[in-house]
This record gives C-alpha cells, sequence and structure tokens, in this order.
C-alpha cells in the first residue's frame, strides 16, 4: 500500500529510529520484569543491590519518550485530512506517554509506591491506547500504513485500553489470590498481555521500516 510521508523527509527519518529507539525498550522493559520477578523478587533471593528492577523502571521511559516523536510525526501526516481528529488523537496520546514517563520517574525516586502507581500507569497506558486506534485508524483510512501493519496497532490499541480494566476486575494490584483463582479472568488477561506486550514491539518496528523505507533509507 502506498506510503505518504510529511513534507520534511528528515521527520520521517528520526521517527523511523524513534520507533526502533521505542521498540527495543518495549522489550528489554519486559525481559528486565521477568528477571525482576524470578530472580530478584522472590523470598529466596540473594541478589542485591537489585539490577533488573531498576532496568525495568527506566525502560518504559525511554519506550514512551521515544513514541513522542512517533506521534508527532504521525500527527504532522493525518493533519491535513482531519485535523480535529488528528489533534485530539495526537493531545490524548502525548498526555498517555508524559503520564507514563513521569509515573515512573516518581517511582524510580521513590515519590509514590508500586502499589500507588500501577494502576495510574494502566491508565496512561490506556491513552496511548486510544491515540493507537485512531492513528491506525486515520493511517489506514487514509493509505499511509498498511493495512496489515493498522490492524495490529488497532488490536494493540484496544489492549492497552483493556489492561486497567483486567487490574480493575482483578481486584487491584495485591488481589492475586482472587485474580489466580479465576481462570476465565486468567485466560482474558493472558490475552491482553500477549497482544499489548508482544504486539506493541511488532507493530512500532514493522512502522519504523515503514518510515525508513519511505524516506529510502530503510
Amino acid at each position: 500500500m502506498a506510503f505518504a510521508p510529511p513534507k520534511r523527509l528528515t521527520e520521517i527519518r528520526y521517527a523511523g529510529w524513534a520507533a526502533f529507539f521505542s521498540g527495543t525498550a518495549a522489550i528489554l522493559g519486559l525481559v528486565s520484569l521477568i528477571l525482576f520477578f524470578s530472580l530478584e523478587s522472590t523470598p529466596n533471593s540473594v541478589q542485591s543491590p537489585h539490577f533488573w528492577g531498576p532496568i525495568s523502571d527506566i525502560a518504559p521511559i525511554i519506550q514512551m519518550v521515544s513514541l513522542l516523536v512517533v506521534a508527532f510525526v504521525m500527527y504532522r501526516m493525518q493533519r491535513s485530512s482531519t485535523p480535529g481528529l488528528s489533534m485530539m488523537s495526537g493531545a490524548i496520546g502525548v498526555i498517555g506517554m508524559l503520564g507514563v514517563a513521569l509515573l515512573q520517574f516518581l517511582l524510580i525516586f521513590k515519590v509514590i509506591s508500586f502499589e500507588q502507581e500501577v494502576g495510574l500507569v494502566l491508565i496512561a497506558t490506556a491513552a496511548v491506547g486510544v491515540w493507537l486506534i485512531i492513528v491506525n485508524f486515520l493511517g489506514r483510512r487514509q493509505g499511509s500504513l498498511p493495512s496489515r501493519l493498522a490492524w495490529l496497532g488497532i488490536a494493540v490499541g484496544v489492549a492497552f485500553v483493556l489492561e486497567p480494566v483486567m487490574l480493575s476486575a482483578a481486584g487491584g494490584a495485591v488481589a492475586w489470590r482472587v485474580f489466580m483463582s479465576n481462570y476465565l479472568l486468567m485466560a482474558g488477561s493472558a490475552v491482553v498481555f500477549l497482544i499489548s506486550y508482544v504486539g506493541f514491539p511488532v507493530w512500532v518496528f514493522w512502522l519504523g521500516r515503514v518510515f525508513l523505507r519511505a524516506n529510502g533509507t530503510g
């Protein structure tokens, strides 16, 4: 499908590399979070100071700050034909991305605890999900994004929006017994988790490749 880059090709190139940075940070965050819970947060853990925990806290900041560049370029791509909707989606996305980054900073500097932060982060992530749904819908309708890429982005956006819903249904960040006893909730959460944490890197790497190809460097 044809790709329609904005006037400044340098913006496309920067957005392409920013997309790769965002995807790399997302993968690093997921891997480090798994290693943190596996190696550092168990009762028998002897590793001190923690290594993977801080990395899992920093990675989302890099992910979202990089994604801000992508959001800016996508807004410039889509504003000519849908100025109101593209501005609204951009504002929602920026608020969500900055919200995640700010909350992670507060967690790192121990201003708030994980239990206080996790629900707010998921709400901010849901705002990013709304942005994903709108920009991919517009990209598909305008022909600026490949159809399969756009559908994947929409699916990831829906999964992001469902994350705080799943947390609320599970009873919050600490109600793990309730969560583990509800197999339907576990299955639904697994699907949302898979689409969110695997689908997002696939989408953003794919998008970066599209940007760089449009720029003639991919």
